[in-house]
């Protein structure tokens, strides 16, 4: 998308004359500058254009499920469907080597979101959910290699094994499963989501952490390779 031509104009106003104008004028351009942007990136969500006009910093999310440090240098936000064939081979095939090799050494910190892709994998907000309280009870690596390994013809005697298996205290997960709260939260990370502009997955973001943020951050859409992670997270290490 073309950036706005009265932005633009701005920006131009901007950095030609600043050395006549005093820092008032100057706080007052740069706060229509990021007021232009918010509105130019609101239109852009609501025609499906957000991977156009993507922020400089993408929040990290309080909602989001930690894996490894939260004080690593290097952050990779995670956005995966439960039934998506490409999550799972990214999972089965990638995660361990990456984890052993960055995230059990600090080097990354993973934040975890849901894109459930309702559409096509229908059961794939449940499973969302269902990942969600066994995380409650600080089972969530265990219990979504399960749920890939069950995909989306999951029954519900399946969903009594994933109990039994980890342990999980019954009523607390179903407490949990009817909770309309915990439902919200897959339901704003994949607002989140939209805003970012995704529409597919798995989807990865590997930024710098800075402060409750990352910047400097790079895409990797698909099942990449470990080779392709690795040499995103150096490119971003050494980022200025």
């Amino acid at each position: 998308m073309k950036k706005l031509f009265v932005l633009a104009s701005i920006m131009g106003v901007l950095s030609g004359c600043a050395s006549t104008q005093d820092s008032s004028e100057i706080t007052a351009l740069k706060n229509e500058i990021a007021e232009l942007k918010k509105v130019q990136r609101q239109v852009a969500i609501k025609v499906g254009l957000a991977e156009l006009v993507r922020p400089d910093k993408i929040e990290l999310s309080s909602e989001g499920i930690w894996i490894g440090s939260e004080s690593a240098d290097v952050v990779m936000l995670e956005f995966t469907d439960l039934h998506c064939p490409y999550c799972k081979k990214f999972q089965k095939e990638t995660w361990p080597k990456l984890k052993e090799q960055f995230v059990d050494t600090n080097q990354l910190g993973v934040l975890a979101r849901e894109l459930p892709l309702s559409n096509i994998h229908p059961k794939a907000p449940y499973a969302a959910v269902m990942l969600r309280c066994a995380n409650q009870q600080d089972k969530y690596e265990a219990v979504k290699e399960q749920l890939f390994d069950l995909g989306s013809a999951i029954t519900d005697p399946d969903i009594a094994n994933v109990i039994k298996e980890n342990q999980l205290d019954e009523e607390q997960f179903n407490t949990c499963l009817a909770d309309t709260k915990t439902h919200n939260l897959v339901t704003n990370s994949l607002n989140d989501a939209i805003a970012l502009g995704l529409g597919s997955t798995p989807v990865f973001i590997i930024g710098k952490k800075d402060g409750n943020y990352i910047t400097n951050y790079e895409f990797v859409m698909g099942a990449k390779s470990f080779e392709d992670f690795t040499a995103v997270i150096e490119r971003v290490k050494s980022s200025k």
